[in-house]
């Protein structure tokens, strides 16, 4: 009988966000549109606004707690499967689990860890259906975390 490995973590990590931070996004955005509506452009600037809105909702949201499945066949991150076999190599780092996929669009799929699970036995786990490779998180997504 197979066993699977489950855990509940945030989907992010929350950090609060100051005044500030939403001060400097409204004013780049108005500045932008500013800029949009000087050189006629009226409809970017307008795009601009409802981006920094939703920008601004996004960022005071707390993340929700996702169940994390691991089982013989699939990997289950809240309501969505992915199957061994569209996934091509695995690397454990930071509290997160980096996952390659064999699709072109969505390269790389990254799980985070519960700090009450062991990685040593999700490692063990992996191995046996996926290949381990240094994988490193894309420059932008460490960019997103650091401004998020």
């Amino acid at each position: 009988m197979e066993k699977n490995i489950s855990w509940k973590a945030f989907e992010y990590e929350y950090k609060p966000k100051s005044a500030n931070w939403f001060w400097v996004v409204w004013i780049l955005a108005f500045g932008i549109f500013w800029t949009a509506y000087t050189f006629s452009n009226i409809l970017f600037g307008i795009f601009i606004l409802i981006s920094a809105f939703s920008i601004s909702i996004f960022a005071s949201r707390k993340p929700n707690l996702i169940n994390i499945n691991l089982s013989s066949e699939k990997i289950t991150i809240g309501n969505k499967i992915f199957n061994f076999e569209s996934l091509e190599s695995f690397w454990i780092e930071n509290n997160k689990i980096l996952l390659k996929s064999r699709k072109k669009i969505s390269t790389y799929i990254i799980i985070p860890l519960n700090p009450e699970v062991d990685t040593e036995e999700i490692k063990e786990y992996l191995l046996e259906r996926l290949k381990e490779e240094k994988l490193k998180e894309s420059f932008f997504q460490i960019l997103l975390e650091k401004i998020w």
